[in-house]
């Protein structure tokens, strides 16, 4: 329960992701920062994008997304503050998820859609429930969160290929990487999911007692040459913490 490590401490961080390498944060004024391998914490971010129509960002295996509050979606391609591929434009778009070399964004209707490697047109349904007000992906599997804390995990068929993993309405955000799958509570609780639908569950991180201010986001990473995955939190007054097991 004690095993995090701080990263940084701006309280403008608004939002933590991670692929296989590097750790990202973004700022609540759009900027991106990236914590690339060996860097040292607090100092060694450096800035990537400073574009202040940014309000979310991504990242799996090699890959970086950020999405614009017009719902557009960009993936980086490795050159700070210009390198950004456009790969969607629709104004539905309220979340992105990345697995793998895989993308996924939600609509505002609750629909689910897969990147399939053309940009603007390239991408194919996989669900259309209202409920889901959340995604996330890893290891090869995409995961959705309902409004009520149901989880579901697509097991292959678009609509009607999805398992529950859980009911919980503690429930508020979900996070995925190569080997694991996790959730967080509105207490600030941190859940690894052990393989059994509804009870296999295993508690990371704070005491479920711990003020709901504790935990606002997750990220997740699984690097090549470990065994074990990395799990981030964003924590209250922009505290980013690494678990170490």
């Amino acid at each position: 329960m004690t095993g995090w490590e701080q990263l940084d401490r701006n309280p403008l961080t608004a939002a933590i992701a991670a692929n296989d390498t590097d750790l990202y944060q973004m700022h609540e004024t759009g900027a991106i920062f990236v914590l690339g391998p060996g860097a040292a914490p607090f100092t060694g971010w450096q800035a990537i994008d400073a574009n202040p129509m940014t309000c979310a960002i991504v990242a799996s295996f090699d890959q970086m997304y950020q999405r614009h509050q017009t719902g557009a979606i960009f993936r980086y391609t490795g050159t700070p503050f210009t390198g950004w591929e456009q790969l969607d434009r629709n104004p539905a778009t309220v979340s992105i998820a990345a697995g793998g070399r895989d993308l996924y964004q939600l609509h505002e209707t609750g629909a689910i859609f897969r990147y399939t490697g053309t940009p603007l047109t390239g991408w194919e349904q996989l669900d259309r429930n209202p409920a889901t007000v959340a995604i996330a992906a890893g290891g090869g599997k995409l995961y959705q969160l309902h409004e009520t804390g149901a989880i579901f995990r697509y097991t292959g068929t678009p609509f009607t290929g999805w398992e529950q993993l859980d009911r919980n309405p503690a429930t508020v955000a979900i996070t995925a990487t190569g080997g694991e799958f996790y959730q967080l509570h509105d207490t600030g609780a941190t859940f690894r999911y052990l393989g059994t639908p509804f009870t296999g569950w295993g508690p990371m991180g704070q005491d479920q007692a711990t003020s709901s201010t504790w935990c606002t986001a997750l990220a997740a990473n699984h690097p090549p040459n470990l065994f074990v995955d990395i799990v981030f939190q964003l924590a209250a007054f922009g505290s980013i913490l690494e678990f170490n097991e």
